[in-house]
Formats: C-alpha cells, sequence, structure tokens
C-alpha cells in the first residue's frame, strides 16, 4: 500500500483519493520504460536518458549542453573550458563564500601552485572531452557536461578548501575532497553525510545512534515529517525546535531527505528523484520546496545533496 501525501495514512494503491483526508492521490514517480530510473511524475522527459514522456513515445528529448564544445575546432576545446570554468568559479563563491572576495580569489588562485598547474588539467579535460565524443557512444553532449561538471566542482572545492581558508565565510571539510570519485556501491554513505555536514560543529542536536536517542524526541520526528519506508535505513536524524522536541528537523535515510520547516509542512525527496537544489537568500531550495536550519548549515546540504544527486 502506498502513503497519502498530506495526511500519510495508507491508501490502496489504486486510490485516486486520499479516504481519510480526501486528499487527492499525487504519483510519486514515473518509470522511464527505455532506462527503468524514477523520474518526478510531471517529467516530460526522462532525467538519465532524455526519454520522452509522449503518449506514443516516439521521440527523445533535446539535449542543451551546459558547456557546449566545438570539437571540429580543437584548439578550442581548451580556451572554452577555461572560459566556463571561471563561469563556475564565480556562481561557486556567490553560493558558498563572499561574492565581494572574488578579486581575492583569482589573486590566490594565480599565486599558487595550484593555479601555475591548472592549464596542464585544462588540457587534460579537453582530451578527455574529445575523447568521449570520439566514441559516439549515445547521450555525448550529457556525458561531456558530467565530466566536466564533475572536474570542475573537484578542482573548485580542492582549492576553496585547502588555499583559502582564511578567505571563506563558509568553512568546508576537507574530509568531503575524498568522495570526488564515490560510487553508490561502495561508499560508507552515513559518512559521507556526517563529512559534509559536520554537524559537531553546529548549534543543532543530531542523532546517529537511535538506542540512545529520547524516545520521544524519536516519536515526535516519526510523527511530524519522518515517514521512512519499510526497512529504510535512517542514517541521522536532526532537532531543530527551540526546546528539543523535534518536531521539526531534517532526516537523511539510505534513500532520501526528509525535512519539516517552521510554519511548513513536511516534505521529503528522494536521492534518485533529486532535480535542482538551489541557493536562493539565506535558504535552499530542494526540488522547489524551502528548505532551512542556517546558513552554514544550507549551503553544506547543498553540496551534500548535489553530490547524492551524481551518486544516486
Amino acid at each position: 500500500m502506498k502513503k497519502c501525501n498530506n495526511c500519510n495514512t495508507s491508501i490502496l494503491d489504486d486510490a485516486r483519493f486520499c479516504h481519510n483526508c480526501g486528499t487527492k492521490v499525487i504519483a510519486t514517480k514515473m518509470i522511464c520504460p527505455d532506462c527503468h530510473i524514477s523520474n518526478p511524475p510531471k517529467a516530460a522527459f526522462c532525467k538519465s536518458c532524455g526519454y520522452f514522456f509522449s503518449k506514443k513515445n516516439t521521440l527523445r528529448a533535446s539535449y542543451d549542453a551546459q558547456y557546449p564544445l566545438n570539437f571540429k575546432e580543437t584548439n578550442s576545446i581548451a580556451p572554452d573550458l577555461k572560459k566556463y570554468f571561471f563561469n563556475d568559479f564565480r556562481r561557486q563563491i556567490q553560493e558558498e563564500q563572499n561574492l565581494k572576495k572574488y578579486n581575492q580569489y583569482l589573486e590566490r588562485f594565480y599565486d599558487t601552485d595550484f593555479g601555475k598547474n591548472f592549464e596542464l588539467r585544462l588540457n587534460q579535460l579537453a582530451e578527455e572531452a574529445y575523447s568521449i565524443h570520439a566514441k559516439q557512444d549515445g547521450n555525448v553532449p550529457r556525458k561531456v557536461d558530467q565530466m566536466i561538471s564533475s572536474n570542475f566542482n573537484n578542482l573548485l572545492d580542492h582549492f576553496i578548501i585547502l588555499f583559502c581558508k582564511d578567505l571563506n565565510l563558509t568553512q568546508l571539510s576537507e574530509d568531503i575532497l575524498a568522495y570526488h570519485d564515490a560510487k553508490k556501491e561502495t561508499v560508507d554513505l552515513q559518512l559521507l553525510m556526517l563529512d559534509y555536514l559536520q554537524l559537531e560543529n553546529e548549534k543543532e542536536d543530531f542523532f546517529i545512534d537511535f538506542i540512545t536517542m529520547p524516545v520521544k524526541k524519536l516519536r515526535n520526528a516519526s510523527l511530524a515529517f519522518l515517514f521512512p519506508e519499510k526497512d529504510e535505513k535512517i542514517m541521522l536524524i536532526a532537532d531543530q525546535t527551540i526546546f528539543g522536541s523535534c518536531k521539526e528537523g531534517f532526516s537523511l535515510t539510505e534513500k532520501g531527505i526528509y525535512w519539516k520547516a517552521h510554519f511548513e509542512k513536511a516534505n521529503k525527496v528522494f536521492f534518485h528523484e533529486l532535480t535542482s537544489i538551489k541557493k536562493e537568500k539565506d535558504w535552499i531550495t530542494i526540488n522547489g520546496h524551502f528548505f532551512n536550519v542556517s546558513p552554514p548549515v544550507n549551503i553544506k546540504m547543498m553540496k551534500l545533496l548535489r553530490k547524492l544527486k551524481l551518486i544516486y
């Protein structure tokens, strides 16, 4: 049986309305017939392979490259990658740190060995991109984008975390650098989450040992926002309430994130259904849903969810 999106009552799999509260049942996922990946219920195209969810199922989505490259002019690939890298550099400073210090970050970049070795790494990425293009084994622009994005993120994290501690507004752990090539099958998921969030340095109470967690807190979380599937392993629970009731907060499981913010309804998003994680002002949105703990935790959660989106 499935759960009502509004009141969490168990309802029949073919139910169109909840028998308890009358809410119309909203589909929670749509399975792609080509690659069998779960997609958001109103997806027009598969997020993995580009399959077009039409009635006739005869079309495929066009894909607009995030980092368009002209492979006919091979000498232009590295310069274009350099331009895209510094676009991402500026965006990452704006999202995670203080954009007013961007010129200081640039100066630091060129003053260090990291910046001096940058051109060599660019040429390596250009060769990797051309190699993917040359194979022509389907979804080339998407695969090139994934490779470039992953490497840009790794390079920027490495530089900002190791070389710019005195400039950083948000201090990120060096431990996250170990997860560049993390795979779902081999990564210690709970350790990855803890390394990214570093909650021991924040004011929020959190629990990873649910035997020692106060029963009342666990019960309140389960009633307010934590509605895992059967046998879904819970990795951590964080309490955001002032008086420690745990009626508001967030939880990470092996499958997704569950949370409830003040004056907001409970939300959940499975990692394989993540489509967008965006920074707004002092908060972030997860698939369009408001999420807020504190500015530092929000930034760390954004980075964590983007990593989990890649892994899943």
